[in-house]
């Protein structure tokens, strides 16, 4: 498999600027080090405002700087509220226990998030996924991601109720953007792979009717 090939996918996943989302929360962290709490929200939103408008002037997507200004409102907000730095971290982990229960629905129901998005974000033609030579593939990277989702708020967790705010930075930081790319290096790898051993169609194949043997799905998942 190309790396080209790889890279392409991810950037079409990964289209935005994800950094924006997270790198505010890291500059809050490293802010609250040097100043007092008051002085680190000041910072961390201004760093977000200014991601925003950087967005805006490169006629770049705002998606992920808003995302990241939105969470630091929400996030400084607990703060205020409940006076304790490590509360900032908490909207990260209520997303991170959400997404361990969605992720855990959609398998029960026999509609893995992986082919969900990819029927969402590629167009394909729902049924083909749902093929005995097609699906199998989806449900197990579906369970990568149940995996990767629950350690994530497991580690999250025994952090905050340690109040280490330097190991929920380090979480923040580690499961955040590099663990993620992993992951969905991962899932692209081995769904590509998964898909050739059971052998079904490709999408194109299969919208065209095409008879088996199949050539397969070669590029994308």
């Amino acid at each position: 498999m190309k790396f080209e090939e790889i890279k392409e996918e991810l950037r079409s996943v990964l289209k935005g600027k994800t950094l924006d989302s997270i790198l505010p929360p890291l500059v809050f962290v490293i802010a609250y080090q040097a100043l007092n709490l008051l002085g680190a929200i000041i910072i961390a939103v201004s760093f977000a405002l200014l991601l925003t408008m950087y967005r805006i002037i490169r006629n770049a997507s705002v998606l992920y700087s808003l995302f990241g200004l939105m969470g630091i409102g929400i996030a400084t907000l607990f703060v205020v509220v409940m006076g304790n730095v490590s509360d900032y971290f908490l909207p990260g982990i209520i997303g991170s226990v959400a997404l361990v229960i969605v992720t855990s629905i959609s398998l029960l129901i026999k509609r893995p998030l992986p082919m969900l998005l990819s029927h969402l974000t590629r167009g394909w033609t729902f049924s083909w996924f749902l093929r005995k030579d097609i699906y199998p593939a989806y449900f197990e990277t579906g369970v990568l991601w149940l995996v990767f989702f629950t350690g994530r708020a497991l580690f999250q967790i025994v952090f905050y109720l340690a109040d280490n705010v330097g190991g929920l930075t380090l979480m923040t930081t580690i499961f955040g953007l590099p663990l993620t790319i992993g992951i969905l290096i991962i899932t692209y790898i081995y769904g590509i792979y998964r898909l050739k051993t059971l052998n079904g169609p490709g999408i194109e194949e299969y919208d065209q009717g095409a008879e088996p043997p199949f050539k397969g799905q070669t590029r994308g998942f």
